[in-house]
């Protein structure tokens, strides 16, 4: 069964980013991992057959909360059909389709980048997604992020970011994470980024999750492999992993529901060290 945070809208999901494991298998690993869904990416082309081997009447499902696609594939036929199906399997809970925008897109290139009256011309829930290397530290990159986000209420889309690549480890985690504000919806972190003992970028990584998991909204936190993973894999030792990061995410937002029932916007002495 999946953690449950009481008081919480964060939901934990496995994603095959990084993982060179069909969409079944996937599953599986999610299931030992016990997270809340999927997060699946198509943003390359064997990114795309790999998610296209769908499940067997004995795998484990999971809903697919989340679907990352290039910008230029969103509108493809294989895109689109795997969308579809996700859709039509699960009616009731719809996946949020982000669009990976290019890493030197700039606020300007958006609407010529996304073109929003022809992309978004469905009731579908649509995000902008920033992969890691468009993320840069300094305030010019913190006032595109604002700039981002403009837009992103202006067309009535979510923002998701994705750190399980390699990134600047400049990037100012706790500020970027406040310019997105409630328009950050999706945030992908490595497995080994949600840990006490994170270093390097996934330090930075830990940091945004924390300053993620302090904003008031719901988010959904995908936790990818540190790097690929030969096939054929076993789904528990890859569920393991997941599993660890999973629980970590489950017990910081234990501590930040019981912060707020406390009537305490930040809580000094939990169980983490380095101060975050």
């Amino acid at each position: 069964m999946p953690r449950v945070v009481p008081g919480s809208s964060i939901a934990v999901s496995y994603s095959s980013r990084g993982a060179s494991m069909p969409a079944w298998m996937v599953q599986h690993v999610a299931a030992v991992a016990m997270v809340d869904g999927i997060d699946l990416d198509a943003s390359t082309r064997f990114a795309m057959w790999m998610a296209s081997l769908t499940c067997s009447p004995e795998t484990p499902s999971l809903p697919i909360r989340s679907v990352w696609s290039s910008a230029e594939s969103t509108d493809s036929k294989r895109v689109s059909r795997l969308i579809d199906a996700t859709i039509h399997n699960q009616p009731g809970a719809p996946p949020l389709i982000v669009i990976m925008v290019p890493g030197n897109c700039s606020a300007k290139d958006l609407a010529r980048t996304l073109q929003p009256g022809q992309t978004f011309k469905s009731n579908r829930r649509f995000a902008i997604g920033l992969s890691g290397a468009s993320l840069r530290g300094g305030r010019p990159h913190l006032v595109q992020l604002g700039q981002f986000r403009r837009f992103a209420e202006e067309w009535d889309l979510s923002l998701a970011i994705d750190l399980s690549g390699r990134f600047d480890p400049t990037w100012e985690a706790e500020a970027a994470i406040a310019r997105l504000g409630d328009r950050l919806a999706v945030l992908r972190l490595p497995v080994s980024a949600p840990s006490r003992a994170a270093v390097g970028r996934d330090r930075v990584a830990c940091r945004a999750l924390h300053a993620a998991i302090d904003r008031a909204g719901s988010l959904d936190i995908a936790l990818s492999t540190v790097r690929s993973v030969p096939f054929p894999v076993t789904p528990r030792a890859a569920g393991r992993s997941a599993g660890r990061a999973a629980h970590y995410v489950a017990v910081r937002a234990a501590l930040h529901s019981q912060a707020l029932r406390d009537g305490i916007t930040r809580y000094e002495g939990t169980p983490t060290i380095r101060g975050f």
